[in-house]
């Protein structure tokens, strides 16, 4: 015992000294060879008198990992040791395709960053927050976010077990496993809804800028459109995580001047400092329509580029929810052995000079993540001027001319409908019985409700698996919407899922009476 406390004290003692020797001397820094010195240290006594066997490679990797991580949140080290080389070689070849999921790592884990709507992914319940526990049964041994991707790459339209775990709002949790099939981002279309809300409003929904096609997509849509008659347009942009820049700026340039600019970049290295500009444009042959554009906390990286610049530009009134607030140019490094480090090399800036980026010094990666979504106070902001004098903010993603409330999240009993796949497991049997009084996708956007005796049914089917629904008009209503979906993708697609979803969402009815408000 005497030991023991000899050995408190100790490791108690250089703190108690700190603490009077500041009050006596001015605290000096660390130069970079002492503290070299102290990790040379460190591992050294790690390894001689730590009593498990210790890999000298996971020490050092987790003190470069835990480096790069404290100088931002996206920045990441790829180590050769742990990549199969034929398959990240068929990988960057294009011979190999992801599941349709992006993940962050949050303390060590890969957690789900987003799903996109109406994707395989979101119809399979799978949500921002969850952490990725196996791959085809078997531990996650990825060191990066980038290695966990051609993990769970493979040839296309094969398919990959994902088991997750879950925190329930009430704090228990459940693991689900989900098998996702490998697809390209071009195997389907960027724009897959396409439809006039009204004889004089377009509406458009662009869900990745991942796509080589998206800007040939819209572009085709706003053509379609036009022979419709429209007269006004509001363009989709919530959960899009944003993709190629080069895609980014020729969709501005369907609404903006050649020559505009869209954005600029700079870094502590010149060649850094650049102007994005619209190289392609359709303005001129076009008529410039009213614009609103829809953006929420998934909109991120590119799609935010297109938001700042309609914005800046005052060519379009923005809506929603500030979005996610990732503006930061990466490049991938070269290191030794094969290696590679991808590196944040600078900050993107909207065309009158807002950082984009949200500040990630002092927090930790899973506040960062989880605070893309909350955060709408503007005061303190960085903020400049748009060419009509406006003022706009940045910092924290791009704050909307018009903000709308925040969603409260689904009840507890609604979230264990969707963890358990129930709506997936009854819709196949439900279509097959009355799929035929579903005649047309037109016809049933016009009026997408479900029967009654199809939501008794469903309740039925719930309380037959072990689980139930709420009853009363608050959960016929929610029920109602969760079926109609199902039912429009089983029937139509993706162009289903999204065409109804949009009928059915008060803030796509916000959005189309916007224009009320007049010019931005």
């Amino acid at each position: 015992m005497r030991s023991l406390s000899l050995v408190l004290a100790l490791a108690w003692a250089p703190y108690a000294l700190a603490q009077q020797d500041t009050t006596k001397h001015a605290v000096r820094q660390w130069t970079t060879y002492e503290d070299l010195q102290l990790f040379s240290q460190v591992l050294s006594e790690l390894k001689l008198n730590h009593p498990d066997s210790l890999d000298t490679h996971t020490l050092v990797m987790s003190a470069i990992e835990g480096m790069v991580h404290a100088a931002d949140p996206h920045s990441f080290v790829i180590p050769a040791v742990r990549l199969n080389p034929a398959k990240e070689a068929d990988y960057r070849a294009g011979k190999l395709v992801p599941v349709p999921v992006e993940f962050v790592e949050v303390r060590g884990a890969y957690v789900v960053a987003g799903a996109a709507s109406g994707s395989e992914a979101e119809r399979l319940d799978i949500l921002p927050g969850d952490r990725l526990v196996a791959i085809d049964s078997a531990p996650v041994r990825a060191e990066s976010v980038v290695e966990l991707e051609v993990m769970l790459s493979g040839a296309p339209k094969t398919t990959a077990l994902l088991t997750l775990e879950r925190r329930r709002l009430d704090g228990s949790t459940v693991r689900l496993d989900r098998r996702l099939t490998r697809h390209s981002p071009d195997e389907e279309s960027a724009v897959p809804a396409v439809f006039m809300l009204d004889p004089k409003t377009g509406y458009i929904r662009i869900t990745t800028f991942l796509s080589d096609r998206a800007a040939d997509d819209l572009h085709t849509a706003l053509g379609t459109l036009d022979h419709q008659g429209m007269q006004r347009l509001v363009l989709d942009l919530r959960d899009n995580g944003g993709g190629s820049i080069k895609q980014a700026a020729h969709v501005a340039g369907e609404f903006l001047p050649k020559g505009m600019l869209i954005y600029t970049s700079e870094g502590r290295k010149k060649d850094i400092t650049d102007t994005g500009r619209v190289s392609r444009s359709f303005f001129a042959t076009r008529a410039k329509y009213p614009l609103v554009v829809m953006i929420d906390g998934g909109t991120a990286s590119a799609s935010e580029l297109v938001a700042g610049a309609l914005q800046d530009h005052d060519r379009a009134l923005i809506i929603g929810r500030p979005s996610f607030g990732k503006a930061l140019l990466m490049v991938p490094l070269g290191m030794s052995a094969g290696s590679s480090l991808m590196l944040v090399v600078g900050h993107v800036r909207t065309p009158c000079g807002r950082i984009v980026q949200r500040s990630y010094r002092g927090l930790a990666l899973r506040d960062y993540y989880e605070g893309a979504w909350s955060s709408r106070d503007t005061t303190g902001r960085p903020s400049c001027k748009t060419d009509a004098g406006r003022t706009v903010y940045g910092g924290g993603g791009i704050v909307p001319d018009v903000l709308l409330p925040t969603h409260l999240g689904a009840p507890p009993w609604f979230e264990r409908i969707e963890e358990d796949r129930l709506v997936l497991q009854w819709i196949g049997g439900y279509l097959d019985a009355h799929g035929a009084q579903y005649t047309t996708l037109d016809a049933f956007a016009a009026a997408p409700t479900i029967p009654p005796d199809a939501i008794a049914d469903f309740r039925t089917f719930v309380a037959s698996h072990g689980d139930s629904a709420a009853t009363g008009d608050a959960a016929d209503r929610l029920l109602s919407r969760r079926l109609a979906l199902a039912v429009a993708y089983g029937k139509w697609g993706e162009p289903g899922y999204y065409h109804v979803a949009a009928v059915m969402d008060p803030d796509v009815t916000t959005a189309s009476h916007a224009f009320d408000r007049g010019a931005p």
